[in-house]
């Protein structure tokens, strides 16, 4: 045997032992920056009406109740993977209720910012909301970041679309015991009587369905569409875009356990919308406009 012989024989064993290994330990895809949807914002003028409207009448679980909080008042609660916030900024200016935008769960926000720079991702500045006790002492709650490409003002009192990474202090809120403790009212009410289970969906307008896609496509990879336009963002809601005139959410679909449950609820209530054979809706008119329709899980 030559020495040309001799060098490749133990080459050739090394390359043969590595190419055994499963493809997840060669090459390593980056994790999603994103987790899934933390939390849905609705503005509203009147917060207070439609946060009576999802905890009293549709009676879902509180995630934080109505309060105001350094000029801010929001009240939270649970549709089973996802919480719906309604909210009234100050200086807001009188308009009628906005489903403005939504909070993604960083994984975890320094990583996340490190990893949004690395996909050319551009964002805002950090925007901690810190509560001063009545010692004179001050607490950072949370911290928000707004995703610039995907909203049309850094700031969600002026904009139309707002879509923005939320990280919780630990110390203010555990997050995934509150998600267990959301879960679990809500699955031993039975979804309230409108029978909730879920967000399934939030469907996004965009002007361009297009860049739009290839935008989300870089946030949510490695993760891919399971349709055109269509993502699942970890265990939250899904992501759907579809062409419109603006950009802007357009909506919600809501998964319930028996669509002809929820159809006799609203009915009783006054607050049957539109009815086809696989969904019905909520009158807009009597949800301050907003567009939540409703369909059976599988």
């Amino acid at each position: 045997m030559n020495r040309r012989n001799m060098i490749s024989i133990p080459l050739a064993a090394i390359f043969l032992a590595f190419s055994w290994l499963p493809a997840a330990a060669q090459v390593k895809e980056p994790a999603p920056p994103v987790r899934q949807v933390d939390h849905i914002m609705i503005r509203a003028d009147d917060p207070g009406n439609l946060y009576a409207f999802f905890s009293e009448i549709l009676q879902l679980p509180i995630a934080w109740p109505l309060a105001t909080r350094g000029r801010v008042t929001s009240g939270g609660v649970g549709f089973g993977n996802v919480n719906v916030e309604a909210i009234q900024f100050p200086g807001q200016k009188p308009s009628h209720t906005l489903l403005v935008g939504f909070g993604f769960e960083p994984s975890p926000l320094a990583e996340c910012l490190g990893e949004l720079d690395r996909r050319g991702i551009t964002y805002g500045e950090l925007r901690p909301f810190v509560l001063t006790e009545q010692d004179g002492s001050k607490k950072t709650l949370w911290t928000n970041v707004t995703l610039r490409q995907f909203s049309d003002s850094d700031r969600p009192a002026d904009a139309t679309i707002h879509i923005f990474l939320s990280e919780y202090s630990p110390t203010y809120v555990d997050v995934e015991q509150r998600r267990a403790r959301l879960n679990r009212d809500l699955l031993e009410s039975g979804g309230g009587p409108l029978g909730v289970m879920a967000v399934k969906e939030i469907i996004i307008g965009a002007t361009d369905v297009k860049a739009a896609t290839k935008l989300r496509e870089r946030l949510l990879e490695p993760r891919r569409a399971s349709a055109p336009g269509l993502w699942q963002a970890g265990d939250g809601p899904a992501i759907r875009v579809v062409r419109a005139g603006e950009n802007r959410l357009q909506g919600l679909v809501i998964s319930v356990v028996s669509l002809q449950r929820a159809k006799a609820f609203l009915q009783e209530k006054g607050l049957l919308g539109s009815v086809s054979e696989k969904e019905v809706t909520i009158d807009p008119s009597m949800v301050q406009a907003l567009n939540i329709r409703l369909v059976e899980k599988r």
